[in-house]
Formats: C-alpha cells, sequence, structure tokens
C-alpha cells in the first residue's frame, strides 16, 4: 500500500482529532504512543528511498524532484507534528507531572499493582487531566453567523468550568472570541493545555514542510510555497479548529504579525516557556504581579484579574499564555530572535526573571520526573529517563527541536508494524517494543477508565 492521500480511521480516537475519527497520525495520552496512519511498511519503504534521494540531493546542492517531495510532504511534517507532541509530553515542566500522575495512576491499579482504596484518587486525576487538556466540546461556542470573512478581529472572555454534578465551579476557562471583518462574533474558543500543545506541533510541522518547498526547482518552490500558505491561513480561519490554532492569533494580533509562518515560530517559542513555567512561577505572578498596569484598575478590571488570578492558581497554561501575551509591547516581531527579546521583557513586566525561572523550572521537572522514573511500570520509567536526557538539551530561545539528538522511540504506522525514525546512538528508545509499551500502560488505562465510571 502506498502513502495515504486520504485520512484513515485511528483505532484508538486521539483527543487530538477532537471527536473526530479521521486522522493522518495520532499521540495516544494513555500509552505514549506515536501512531502514523498515513502509511504502512510497504508505503514506509517508498518514503526511505524517497530520503536516501533526498540526502544526495542535499550533498549535491541539487534540487529535488517534485515526485519525491510530493511522497515526503505527506509523512515528514507528520512525522516531525506527532513527535512534537511526545516531546511535549515527557520532556517539559507539564509533560514531567503529566508522568507523574500516570505513574501513581497506573500503579493505584489493586488489582494489578496492589493498590489501595485511598489511592484511587490519582485515576480519577490523571484522567481528567487528559480529559480537560482539551476541552469538552460545549465550551466552544460556534454562532450561527454564515460569514467568516477575514481579516478576524478578536476579544477575551473568561468563564468558569461546571463540576461533574452540574454546579458551576470557581475553576476559570480564558476565552477568544473571533469575530469577522464586519465585527460579527462567529466562534468562543477556550485557551486549553491542547491550544499550546497543538500550536507547538504545527511549528515543527510548518517547518519541515518549509523545508521540503526550498529544496524544489525555483518556479516548484514558488507555487508549492503559495499553496501552502494559503492552505495555512484557511487552517488558522477554520472557525471548528480554532481551540488549536489560538495561540498563533493572539501572538499575530498583538505583534500585529501578517507573516502567519513568524506568528507560529513565536508562538511556539511561547508556548515550550508556558510548559516549561514551574508552578512556583505561576503562584508568584498570581500574587506579585501588577496586574492594574495590565488590565487597569476599574471594578470590571478587578473581576477580570481575580479570574486570572485564580487560572494561575490552577496552574492552566492557557492562562499564562494569554497573560503573557498581554503583557507584550505592541510592534512588529524580530525574526532573528523569534520574539524571544519580546516575551522575555513580558516576563520581565509579570515581576519574573527569565534566568530564575529556568532555574526554577529544573528543579520541578526533576521531582515530577524523578517519581516517574522510579515506577514499578517499566515503560513509564523508561520514558521518564530519556525525558530528562531530552529536557537538558532544550534550546529555550529557538523554535526549532533537533529530534535528531533526542531520544525518541519508534513509530506505529497503519499496519500495526513499527518503524524507528531516529536512529542516533545516543537515543536510548530506540528500537523499543511499542507492543510491550502498549500492553503495559493500556491494562492501566483499562483500570483508569474503569475506576472514573465508578465514580458518582
Amino acid at each position: 500500500m502506498s502513502i495515504k492521500d486520504s485520512k484513515s480511521s485511528s483505532s484508538h480516537p486521539s483527543i487530538m482529532s477532537k471527536g473526530k475519527k479521521e486522522v493522518l497520525g495520532s499521540y495516544d495520552f494513555f500509552t505514549t504512543i506515536v501512531t502514523l496512519y498515513s502509511t504502512d511498511a510497504e508505503g514506509w519503504e517508498e518514503v526511505k528511498n524517497c530520503m536516501v534521494r533526498l540526502k544526495y540531493c542535499i550533498s549535491k546542492n541539487e534540487y529535488i524532484s517534485y515526485k519525491d517531495y510530493d511522497t515526503l510532504s505527506k509523512v515528514i511534517p507528520l512525522i516531525f507534528h506527532e513527535y512534537t507532541h511526545f516531546y511535549d509530553c515527557s520532556s517539559t515542566v507539564w509533560g514531567a507531572r503529566y508522568l507523574d500522575m500516570m505513574a501513581k495512576a497506573y500503579t493505584a491499579d489493586n488489582l494489578t499493582h496492589g493498590g489501595k482504596e485511598q489511592d484511587f484518587h490519582h485515576a480519577k486525576k490523571f484522567h481528567d487531566l487528559i480529559r480537560f487538556s482539551r476541552l469538552p466540546e460545549y465550551y466552544t461556542e460556534n454562532t450561527k453567523v454564515k460569514d467568516d470573512s477575514r481579516p478576524w478581529d478578536y476579544f477575551e472572555s473568561i468563564g468558569n468550568r461546571f463540576s461533574s454534578s452540574g454546579e458551576l465551579t470557581d475553576h476559570p476557562i480564558v476565552f477568544t472570541w473571533f469575530l469577522n471583518k464586519n465585527g460579527e462574533q462567529l466562534v468562543r474558543s477556550p485557551i486549553s493545555t491542547i491550544s499550546l500543545l497543538e500550536c507547538a506541533a504545527m511549528a515543527q510541522e510548518i517547518n519541515k514542510n518549509l523545508f521540503l518547498i526550498d529544496l524544489l526547482e525555483k518556479a516548484e518552490r514558488t507555487i508549492e510555497l503559495n499553496i501552502y500558505r494559503n492552505k495555512i491561513l484557511d487552517y488558522i480561519y477554520n472557525r471548528d479548529i480554532t481551540e488549536y490554532s489560538v495561540c498563533a492569533h493572539l501572538v499575530a494580533n498583538k505583534c500585529q504579525e501578517t507573516d502567519i509562518f513568524l506568528a507560529y515560530k513565536v508562538s511556539a517559542v511561547l508556548s515550550r516557556l508556558v510548559l516549561n513555567t514551574p508552578s512556583s512561577v505561576f503562584l508568584q505572578i498570581a500574587e506579585h504581579c501588577d496586574f492594574e498596569s495590565i488590565f487597569g484598575c476599574t471594578e470590571s478590571a478587578g473581576e477580570y484579574i481575580e479570574k486570572i488570578r485564580k487560572g494561575l492558581r490552577y496552574l492552566e497554561p492557557g492562562f499564562l499564555y494569554y497573560l503573557i501575551c498581554r503583557a507584550m509591547s505592541d510592534g512588529k516581531l524580530n525574526k532573528l530572535d523569534e520574539g524571544f527579546s519580546l516575551i522575555c521583557a513580558s516576563l520581565q513586566k509579570l515581576g519574573v526573571n527569565y534566568e530564575d525561572l529556568k532555574n526554577e523550572s529544573r528543579k520541578e521537572f526533576l521531582e515530577y520526573s524523578r517519581v516517574a522514573e522510579s515506577s514499578k511500570i517499566e515503560s513509564i520509567s523508561m520514558i521518564a529517563k530519556a525525558g530528562q536526557r531530552n529536557y537538558e538539551l532544550n534550546n529555550w530561545n529557538n523554535f526549532k527541536i533537533d529530534f535528531h539528538r533526542l531520544s525518541l522511540p519508534p513509530a506505529r504506522l497503519d499496519d500495526f508494524s513499527q518503524v524507528d525514525l531516529i536512529l542516533a546512538d545516543a537515543n536510548s528508545l530506540k528500537s523499543v517494543c511499542l507492543n510491550k509499551i502498549e500492553e503495559e500502560l493500556s491494562v492501566g488505562e483499562s483500570w483508569v477508565i474503569k475506576f472514573v465510571d465508578a465514580c458518582a
């Protein structure tokens, strides 16, 4: 079977698919497995042959054929998109906390690991972490306005979650309302953890697409670049998936940046910084930031600020991302530093020193990661160890991830075969058995779902 143009159904629906079963690739939050539904073992042989020719062309400073480009562009960007999810879910502070919670949830299983009833709550907390990383469809409000003409405008609002019993809680959600060029409201989208994770992954996907386009002959390159730019614009202006594109919108609008590729680079840098921000810094900002200098000192501003404080106390990444964007100085982005100087200046405005944040980040990352590393579940321990090495290789002020230096597991193909994509000797996850990982972690997943179903 060759590389697929059409989307194929996921046997294990991904929360990245936003409720849709048809996906080209996925990262499974319960098993950490990356799956590429766009190709199988036979199709991968075709990809490998194209990659051999690609390396030859690069070494000879020659253009690649359009046929090879067409094949590679369907697979390579997708690979790095999904591996970005694996990286962020194991090699950031947020990811280490997620692995820590997974380890505690899965080992609370009384039948498999001898867990005690007093530890069962870890299963519910881990399930909620995954469930609310992408907020339920209820919180996205798509209006009946048909005209989605560009450019869009936007404004923010803050609401609250409902509890499992249907009552309003004090747990806030920050929203972005998107409006068409006539000022009519189109869709209200939450800024969720998935918003940040998807923004970071899209930036890597875009980077790989542009890399491949740049290797084409000039005439083909010009055509493909225009096609791809329009494709990305259609993506970010798709009102049905604004929870995925909202982070890029916020940066582009704040900085009045028309180059969507640059906006994604800066958004990725900011997303990863937020995912690496330790709880101590969230709480420091909540307690000591001069919010009135950003939002004003009216009575309504005071109510709004208190909800932002609550969001930070709940360690909600979307609130910190939004706040840093609001604190940014107006003006064009600097292509040389990919907005990093603006981000650091925003942190200073929030009362945070960048170097202090990095130091506290490492402490908290290791605190969570070492708990996961000590897990009696071998797969979690192995992934946590790899995540520690990957964390140390992170370049905070560069949106690009150097995947070829990282420890990353094989990917599963559509026919359930597996393939090693990162072959470096230092890759501690090279050639690990995905079936073994799935067997171990699916037991934990089943236990979590079974227990959560029992919770009133």
